[in-house]
């Protein structure tokens, strides 16, 4: 490790570690390290990056060989890789796609911490399911005691006194982090404390937690991400039916609605209680032509992954501002958003400047649990609807299906199958099993049901449910069931309904019947050519 600590460092000395941990293969890179990369060169300081989403995760697989135990280690708990096995996308080669997975995560953080020899490590936990990983890593750093780290991100937002237990945890960053970071850093540069910083929580060296005030929200349009500290192959995303080279785009920050399963309302609230404004807020045209700009010359991609919780949910002049704009891009893009906030005209002006395909959070069937359980009013009248116009335009989309969810029964989950079947528009489905994620809602009234511990640690969507709710409601591996087969009770005839709840059981006749019909449902929506089923890539 480096010496001198105590020495004046110019800033082009002073070295930052970004560390992202993240979900195995989850896709596209992260809009925050790119916002804080910007930040960081614009001070001049020297950074690097330690992205975790090229590893394996840390299951165990007794007596696989080792492509088998990547193989399956993919498929429970990498997003893109999953999808495959969920039919929620044409089938890939995800090595070809993100290369040979690697193994050794912690081992190589030790090396670049080794070879980097940091000042500093900023650590983004955007979601509660990267905790642990974070908190591996921070347990490497307490190795490195003269190396300061501050940790921040959605989770430690939402959920700062159980961060701040941790014991390798030195300074925790609530809300937004353009201008802590900054000030973190230059704290430690000048051997100052950082144990005022507005917008954190700091341990002294007694182990003494000081909780600093808020600060005041950022102008979003300050700052053009800096996305090069990424690998190249982050930026491939499977979408349709090519994989592209796709570059993230945040069009606005929050989100104008309510959902109870989503922890974005709370990010509203806080901000109010902290009487720090609105935390949603709407780049301006010209900021986003500025981006644009920048991201084409930088990394020439062909295609644009919009990160908006809901896209169009905007002034309906805006979205005719942004297609005007867009005009001189016209870059194929996803974007997702909400049934009631789509119209014939906005479906026409962005198809013409690029609208390539689209996801809609549908969520539930159920009108009565959408509106008292969820806080969603649309009807299922008017949802069909929509879909319809957008069935008329040809948008290719996806609905996202949350099941799992507090207070939910398997007569419940036919009614969003049965709306899934009569919406018949959509390209595919994404079911996710429902994660009590710190912030939300419906965890809450798990807790207050006696249904989850609230000590435990939420799961990914895309594992098995932690929620224990007395039948008739729904149970783990009920859950996980559904999900696998979801897709078939939607498309398929409801003659083979007896075969497909079989195929919900994981046991051996389960499996034979799931492959059986998962292959069916293949070859009747791609073909028989298996060349034909497969992602191409877009170059």
């Amino acid at each position: 490790m480096s010496s001198g600590r105590n020495k004046k460092i110019k800033r082009k000395d002073f070295k930052v570690l970004l560390v992202y941990p993240n979900l195995s293969m989850m896709l596209t890179p992260s809009y925050a390290i790119g916002l804080w990369t910007a930040i960081l060169k614009d001070q001049k300081y020297n950074i690097d990056l330690f992205d975790c989403t090229p590893y394996m995760p840390t299951y165990e697989f007794v007596g696989q060989k080792e492509e088998e135990k990547i193989a399956d280690a993919m498929d429970q708990s990498a997003s893109a890789t999953r999808a495959n096995k969920l039919m929620a996308s044409r089938k890939f080669d995800p090595i070809k796609l993100f290369g040979q997975p690697k193994t050794d995560l912690l081992g190589d953080f030790r090396a670049k911490v080794e070879s980097f020899s940091p000042h500093a490590v900023i650590i983004s936990t955007l979601v509660e399911d990267t905790w642990p990983q974070a908190q591996d890593i921070l347990k490497v750093l307490s190795e490195y005691p003269s190396i300061k780290s501050i940790v921040g991100g959605v989770f430690p937002t939402m959920a700062p006194e159980e961060i701040m237990m941790n014991p390798h945890i030195q300074c925790l960053a609530e809300g937004e982090g353009e201008e802590t970071i900054v000030e973190f850093c230059e704290a430690l540069r000048r051997h100052k404390p950082t144990t005022k910083i507005k917008g954190t929580r700091s341990k002294n060296k007694k182990g003494f937690v000081s909780q600093n005030g808020p600060r005041e929200l950022v102008n979003i349009n300050d700052v053009i991400p800096d996305f090069s500290l990424f690998d190249e192959k982050r930026f491939l995303r499977p979408l349709g039916a090519q994989i592209w080279k796709a570059m993230p785009i945040e069009t606005y920050r929050g989100c104008p609605y309510r959902c109870t399963f989503c922890n974005s309302p709370r990010q509203v609230t806080l901000a109010k209680e902290k009487k720090q404004g609105l935390y949603t807020r709407r780049k301006t045209m010209d900021t986003l032509r500025r981006e644009l700009e920048a991201m084409v010359e930088r990394y020439n991609p062909n295609f644009l992954y919009i990160n908006d919780d809901a896209f169009m949910a905007r002034p309906k002049k805006e979205v005719k501002e942004f297609a005007e704009m867009y005009k001189d891009f016209k870059l194929p893009f996803w974007c997702q958003t909400r049934f009631e906030d789509i119209d014939a005209d906005k479906l026409e002006w962005l198809s013409e400047v690029g609208l390539y395909r689209m996801s809609f959070g549908l969520e539930h069937g159920n009108e009565e649990f959408r509106k008292k359980r969820l806080l969603r009013n649309i009807t299922n009248k008017i949802i069909v609807e929509k879909a319809k116009i957008l069935g008329d335009f040809k948008v290719p989309y996806s609905m996202n299906i949350i099941i799992g969810m507090p207070y939910e029964t398997r007569d419940l989950i036919f009614d969003t199958i049965n709306l899934a079947k009569e919406i018949k528009t959509f390209d595919s489905l994404a079911v996710n099993i429902f994660a009590p994620y710190r912030g939300t809602v419906l965890r809450q009234n798990a807790i207050d049901e006696g249904w989850l511990d609230p000590t435990l640690q939420a799961t990914s969507f895309i594992e098995k449910s932690i929620l224990s709710m007395p039948e008739p409601y729904l149970q783990p591996e009920e859950m996980l069931g559904l999900q696998r087969v979801f897709p078939l009770y939607v498309t398929m005839d409801k003659s083979l309904y007896p075969d497909i709840k079989k195929a919900e059981k994981f046991d051996e006749e389960g499996n034979q019947i799931f492959d059986k019909l998962s292959e069916k449902y293949y070859i009747d929506k791609y073909g028989t050519s298996e060349a034909e089923r497969m992602l191409t890539y877009a170059g």
